[in-house]
């Protein structure tokens, strides 16, 4: 299967890439060259919000992971123009990209901010809670990112794994992309190479249709959502659980 990932040089894109190098061919879509060594491995420099860049992108590819996002610092988001510009308008780029060209398979880097309301309110975390959002733009964005994916599996085919992580970190550097520590047990923690693996399994299935999968690390994240249905559906578990900071020294 030949796969394209965009937002690929970013803190995600790096463990989307090792979870699928090696096992899939990879096209590299980002706004600045994404480095990979890994054998039929391209990378592609262009903007999701070009949709002739994301026709090219998604030309002779099988399947797509979006995973990009506007940046968060600089202030992008205390305006709607760029996060839309980039979240919104090119996830729709994407998928009209994609059905114009055949391809029948993605996998939406979603985000658990869609079900904040819920979360807030100490609700155990269903897969079939309607996306709201209680953020914005941010929140929003991703908000319309699922609507887009459902409506082009309704009225195209196209089959969307829509994951939904909390706070993506890294365990073996126990920090985020902003190098923020991760200094405490968290049931919210996942290692972006776990998220990887999540998207390859949903991608590999062959009977995946529009099904939402919650991708959290820890062992007690089962007490706050449904992830039994992401380890049966995939058979997925996550190798990095952030036990480890349980033991750390204090």
């Amino acid at each position: 299967m030949r796969v394209l990932i965009t937002g690929a040089a970013g803190y995600l894109g790096a463990g989307l890439i090792q979870a699928f190098a090696g096992r899939h061919e990879l096209r590299l879509l980002d706004v600045v060259e994404t480095p990979c060594d890994a054998e039929g491995c391209e990378s592609l420099v262009g903007s999701v919000a070009d949709l002739d860049c994301c026709r090219e992108a998604m030309s002779g590819v099988d399947a797509m992971v979006i995973a990009h996002m506007a940046p968060r610092g600089r202030g992008l988001y205390a305006s709607p123009a760029v996060p839309f510009e980039v979240n919104v308008t090119g996830t729709a780029n994407l998928y009209t990209a994609a059905r114009d060209a055949g391809v029948k398979k993605a996998a939406l880097i979603s985000s658990i901010v869609v079900v904040k309301r819920n979360q807030e309110a100490g609700d155990y975390l269903t897969r079939d809670l309607p996306p709201q959002s209680v953020t914005h733009p941010y929140g929003l964005t991703k908000v319309c990112q699922e609507s887009i994916a459902r409506q082009f599996h309704l009225c195209d085919g196209i089959a969307s794994a829509v994951l939904r992580p909390a706070y993506i970190t890294d365990e073996d550097l126990q920090a985020d992309k902003y190098g923020r520590e991760a200094s405490e047990p968290n049931w919210q923690y996942i290692d972006r190479r776990d998220i990887g693996q999540a998207a390859r399994l949903a991608l590999e299935l062959p009977d995946l249709g529009y099904e939402v999968f919650y991708v959290q690390g820890p062992p007690d994240a089962d007490r706050h959502a449904d992830l039994a249905y992401t380890r049966q559906r995939l058979g997925w578990a996550p190798e990095h659980d952030f036990t480890r900071l349980d033991r750390r020294p204090t």
